[in-house]
């Protein structure tokens, strides 16, 4: 679990190592770092936010704050509500689950962090209670067990979640991840309601805990819950289990031109004249009236933070508007290209790939195996301690485990824009390698087309020189000459005719193999548009044709891209063939499809063409399982598709097709855990679908493929919630 972060802002200068000083009314921004407890002094703007949210928890025992990334949440927390909720009789304990494969249960977390926090404030009536692996709820309810403060007054503990979005991101990335995150998700919800877990229950009838111990009345602890709002569907599928979470929401909004205006000139009052703090807030939400100013409060931080940079590079008292030259992009971008500018090639690769997932979110890493990557990659380990001076990077401490990560998710979209331009570039390198290898090759024959014409004109050198001298011959050995001269012409014909019949031979490959891709690629287009018309007798006669085609080819001529190219042929017809409810017809092409993709992955063939193919072969199998009423056999190859396609899908470099596709896979394997009345995972399945088709644009009506698969996808959560709904009922 990760602690509060470090609150050291560095000095400002970039031109040599940086001291770490605390902030101060000189240095009053901190940019993309979150405000702590710390620096509240020059946490300005949020006051109408801090005090609603302390009303909020004071009320109910599970408060719900969201809002888009970068509006400072977790400043809004740190800097404007912990410091009121302390003078109120509060403790809060900031959490920020660690969802690694060797961090412990989630709920095991939790439990050190209140114990660590709540003894700085106060104390426990009785300590030691807690028993070893009991449930939240027990954890919170031991029988005269109260935290009191030191003039005696009872103290609440608040467990305040950060970032909860990552238990369905980090939370998600396997079977034990989300395993694990279910299993918190249910202690939770048993801990916000209140209600007695199956577990407990059985431990009383048992007789191995006394529940004379708990005291299930008291309601002395709180639970504050922040996370970004596009995941809030994601929160809400929760409420089957969580009602509550429906009922004390708090949506925070950007700053209004008011409170941004408290944010530029409060922190240090006589930095910002007001007419450049007006000019400021303008720059940031580009609306020249303030009244209608919306303002991200981490770009505005980071604009302060910049501006105040230049002010005492420049040596000036105050900062003027001549510093606002450039755009809120440039800021940021010149923000990262400073910083990265005298790292090497290595480090800066590191940091777009180790430290950004492929969909383009923060990803933390420990810092020890960060150091130990950066010194594999031939890079100096020390880069980070200065990209951590410089505000790009920061280092969090989870469960005794130093991590490392970028500062905010707004730097997300900078980072992500260098590296996309990078492996564009590196493409183009890439592509002009091959081109330059390809025209050198080529070069290779012609060269060795030259060599053989130089060898024959040589040899009609020799051969004239000899039919000069044959001339004294008699005349049977002139005509034996004459003779030998045809030879060498026909041989010298041959030879050419040979290196053009070579340069034919690799065209015809290359262009029957282009042909054959065309083909399948027709093939796959055309499916769903002929299966929408009703032509499936069509597509099967199209499908066939291309199936007999790829047999009765010469062994000579099979190569591992037709082979590829056939396996997709025999998974479309075991496709048609299935749509016609043919099923047994349509279980030997899929059965050898999936016998080619297997061979060539064993093979070490680790191409996106051969595994995707492996992925749909395997749905095709699942579908044809389903049809045969087996669906434990229907639900597993639809599994092994989803756990081929998941990191294939990560890679930024996939069409929305490809979304849109893997999207109505992962919507079959919601319906299928339907099916099994499994609707924790059909939940999570429908979820992640979803996810996929609005990163795809399906809130645009003129996606239909995407929309249409959307709305069906929409239509499994709800079912899946009414089914957990009547479970629990009954």
């Amino acid at each position: 679990m990760r602690a509060q972060p470090e609150n050291v802002v560095g000095d400002e200068s970039r031109d040599g190592p940086r001291c770490r000083s605390r902030s101060n009314a000189a240095n009053p921004w901190l940019g993309l770092v979150s405000y702590t407890e710390e620096n509240r002094a020059y946490f300005h703007g949020r006051d109408e936010e801090a005090r609603e949210l302390v009303r909020r928890l004071e009320r109910k025992t599970l408060t719900i704050l969201f809002g888009q990334s970068g509006l400072g949440k977790s400043s809004l927390l740190q800097a404007g509500v912990f410091p009121r909720l302390r003078t109120t009789g509060f403790v809060p304990i900031y959490l920020r689950l660690d969802h690694g494969p060797e961090a412990p249960p989630l709920a095991e977390q939790i439990k050190p962090a209140v114990l660590a926090e709540t003894t700085m404030m106060g104390k426990w009536s009785h300590p030691g209670s807690a028993a070893a692996g009991e449930s939240l709820r027990e954890y919170f309810h031991h029988r005269d067990d109260v935290l009191t403060g030191g003039s005696g007054q009872k103290l609440i503990p608040v467990l305040v979640f950060d970032q909860f979005e990552e238990l369905f991101t980090l939370g998600a990335a396997d079977d034990a991840t989300r395993a694990r995150a279910l299993t918190f998700i249910a202690d939770l919800a048993d801990l916000v309601e209140n209600r007695a877990p199956a577990s407990f229950e059985a431990r009383v009838d048992a007789g191995t805990v006394n529940a004379e111990a708990f005291d299930f009345a008291r309601s002395d602890y709180r639970v504050l819950i922040t996370l970004r709002e596009d995941y809030l569907p994601h929160l809400e599928s929760l409420k089957a289990a969580m009602p509550t979470l429906m009922q004390n929401r708090m949506r925070l909004t950007r700053l209004s031109g008011a409170q941004a205006l408290e944010a530029v000139v409060k922190p240090s009052p006589g930095l910002v004249p007001d007419d450049v703090a007006n000019a400021i807030v303008a720059f940031v939400s580009g609306r020249s009236d303030p009244a209608q100013a919306e303002v991200e409060p981490s770009l505005l931080s980071l604009v302060c933070r910049e501006l105040n940079y230049r002010r005492r590079a420049a040596h000036a008292e105050q900062i003027d508007a001549a510093l606002l030259a450039g755009s809120r992009e440039t800021i940021l971008t010149e923000f990262y290209e400073r910083t990265m500018a005298d790292q090497s090639p290595a480090v800066r690769h590191w940091v777009e790939n180790d430290l950004l997932t492929d969909s383009g979110y923060r990803e933390n890493v420990a810092l020890e195996r960060a150091r130990k990557s950066l010194a594999a990659a031939a890079a100096d380990p020390a880069a980070i301690d200065v990209l951590v001076s410089r505000r790009l990077l920061r280092i969090e401490e989870r469960l005794d485990v130093r991590r490392i990560e970028l500062t905010h998710d707004v730097l997300c979209a900078v980072v992500r824009a260098s590296r996309d331009a990078r492996r564009e570039r590196e493409a183009a390198e890439a592509a002009e390698r091959r081109r330059l290898e390809t025209e050198a090759e080529l070069a290779r024959v012609q060269l060795a087309e030259v060599a053989t014409r130089r060898s024959l004109l040589r040899a009609r050198i020799v051969a004239a020189g000899a039919a000069l001298l044959a001339v004294v011959a008699v005349a049977a050995a002139a005509w034996g000459i004459v003779n030998s001269r045809r030879a060498r012409t026909a041989e010298t014909a041959a030879l050419h005719s040979e290196v053009e019949a070579q340069r034919t031979r690799v065209l015809a490959d290359t262009a029957r193999l282009e042909a054959e891709g065309l083909l399948n690629y027709l093939l796959n287009e055309f499916s769903i548009k002929l299966f929408d018309a009703g032509q499936l007798n069509l597509f099967e006669q199209l499908t066939r044709r291309t199936v007999d085609y790829y047999q009765h080819l010469p062994a000579e001529l099979v190569t591992e891209p037709t082979e590829g190219n056939r396996a997709l042929a025999l998974g479309l017809l075991g496709t048609v063939l299935n749509w016609q409810n043919r099923t047994d017809e349509a279980v030997a092409p899929t059965a050898e499809a999936l016998t080619i993709l297997r061979r060539r992955v064993a093979a070490g063939d680790h191409t996106f063409e051969t595994a995707a193919g492996l992925m749909y072969a395997l749905a095709i199998q699942a579908g044809i399982y389903d049809n045969q009423s087996l669906p434990a056999e229907a639900l597993r190859a639809m599994q092994e598709a989803i756990a081929i396609g998941r990191p294939l899908m990560a890679d930024p470099q996939r069409s929305t097709k490809d979304k849109v596709r893997f999207a109505m896979l992962l919507m079959s394997l919601g319906w299928a855990h339907h099916g099994a009345r499994d609707e924790a995972s059909a939940g999570l399945a429908f979820a992640e679908s979803a996810a996929y088709l609005v990163a795809a644009g399906a809130d645009d009506p003129k996606n239909e493929d995407a929309a249409s698969t959307y709305c069906i996808v929409l239509k499994g959560l709800t079912f899946a919630a009414q089914s957990r709904d009547d479970q629990a009922q009954a």
